[in-house]
């Protein structure tokens, strides 16, 4: 069905660029083109109005209720737990099943004098580790049974995207409406490419409307997980994180709006398609992603995380450089759930193996986007300024 959906929306996209480009118009209704264009584009952005609409009053966020517990839900790894919560995979995530499978008896966390750390396997995975798990563990003690902590960066990063993906399809198929996630993206997609396609075939863009469009795409789809953080928490940063994701949107929305501009009927049109983005990006992050038991266990790790912000908090984090394993069972789980970092955030061998690949890929975006913006604006204010009409003479 949502192929068949796709297909006519591709069809009908192909149909009314041909009929504009081929048909005399003009001629046919003694109207000018670009009235007609405005208004059979208001028509269709007046259609995904409505639609936008009635899919998120449809599917709204539902209200969590907190359920008072003092366990983690049953068979959920903190692993599961810091994804589930937040629908985001952190290195705190990953790195907190150390504790876990050394509560498990799985390994030994051996503390030396000089501050060195070796985990030492006590048993091998088995039936009782979920498969992520067992693939992390087999490749940390691949070699040898006793192993340093600061290998664990080497051992680990091989695999780090494998884990990460297993971890969401775990978790994904019980907690989280992959129907109603698409269907969000689908939206998002579909309104950026009218934003596009408005912008680059009848305003004055060009490759820069291209541009913006995929920057702007790239801000919405951080959205959701900010937005899902802000509700549940990390509140401070995400919200923080919203508003300069909002910024930036703005911003490039506007510079789109200003270089496409060749006349009102068009100006118009495409700030109608670009407050239309604005509402799906600030609309969809707030649908109802989880299923049914999906909000029932955000509930049980909402009322855990309380219970231990008011009644172990303190207590861990007096005792827990004392006696550490004491507190097995409980670190973990404040650890993902942000109530606390204490003693375990040196176990976070995952942090710098993050910290190298996002800021490799912000260096590579930042300086195809930094051409591409340079190049293209060096263009756009020549012909602003008298420079090349070869554009506006095609388009005559």
């Amino acid at each position: 069905m949502k192929k068949n959906l796709i297909g006519i929306g591709i069809f009908i996209i192909i149909f009314i660029f041909v009929g504009l480009s081929v048909i005399p118009l003009e001629s046919l209704t003694n109207y000018d083109s670009n009235f007609i264009v405005f208004i059979i584009f208001s028509v269709i952005c007046g259609i995904y109005l409505i639609g936008l609409i009635v899919f998120v009053i449809l599917n709204r966020r539902k209200k969590i209720i907190e359920v008072v517990e003092f366990f983690a839900p049953d068979k959920m790894t903190p692993a599961d737990a810091g994804y589930v919560i937040d629908k985001s995979i952190d290195d705190r995530d990953i790195s907190s099943l150390l504790i876990y499978w050394a509560e498990k008896k799985y390994l030994e966390i051996i503390q030396k004098e000089d501050e060195t750390v070796i985990l030492k396997k006590l048993k091998d995975a088995d039936q009782e580790m979920k498969p992520y798990e067992q693939t992390m563990f087999n490749s940390i003690f691949s070699k040898e049974t006793e192993v340093n902590l600061k290998d664990l960066q080497v051992l680990i990063k091989p695999i780090v995207a494998t884990i990460k993906n297993e971890i969401q399809n775990e978790n994904n198929k019980i907690y989280f409406n992959s129907k109603i996630e698409n269907a969000s993206t689908w939206l998002t997609i579909g309104i950026t490419c009218l934003l596009v396609f408005l912008s680059y075939f009848f305003g004055n863009g060009g490759t820069f409307s291209i541009i913006c469009g995929v920057i702007i795409f790239a801000i919405s789809t951080i959205f959701s997980n900010i937005s899902n953080k802000v509700y549940i928490q990390k509140k401070l940063i995400s919200t923080i994180l919203y508003i300069v994701g909002m910024i930036l949107f703005l911003i490039f929305a506007l510079l789109n709006l200003i270089f496409s501009f060749t006349n009102l009927y068009i100006f118009i049109l495409i700030g109608i398609a670009t407050f239309l983005c604005l509402l799906t990006y600030i609309l969809c992050p707030f649908l109802e992603y989880r299923t049914k038991e999906g909000q029932f266990v955000v509930g049980r790790l909402l009322g855990l995380k309380k219970y231990l912000e008011i009644t172990e908090k303190e207590k861990i984090e007096m005792l827990i450089k004392e006696n550490p394993k004491q507190f097995y069972d409980i670190i973990p789980y404040a650890y993902v759930l942000n109530v606390s970092n204490e003693w375990i955030e040196n176990f976070n061998f995952v942090k710098a193996i993050n910290r190298k690949e996002r800021n490799e890929l912000i260096a590579g975006i930042g300086l195809l986007a930094a051409i591409f913006l340079f190049g293209e604006g060096l263009a756009i204010f020549g012909n602003l300024f008298g420079g090349s009409k070869s554009k506006n003479k095609r388009k005559k």
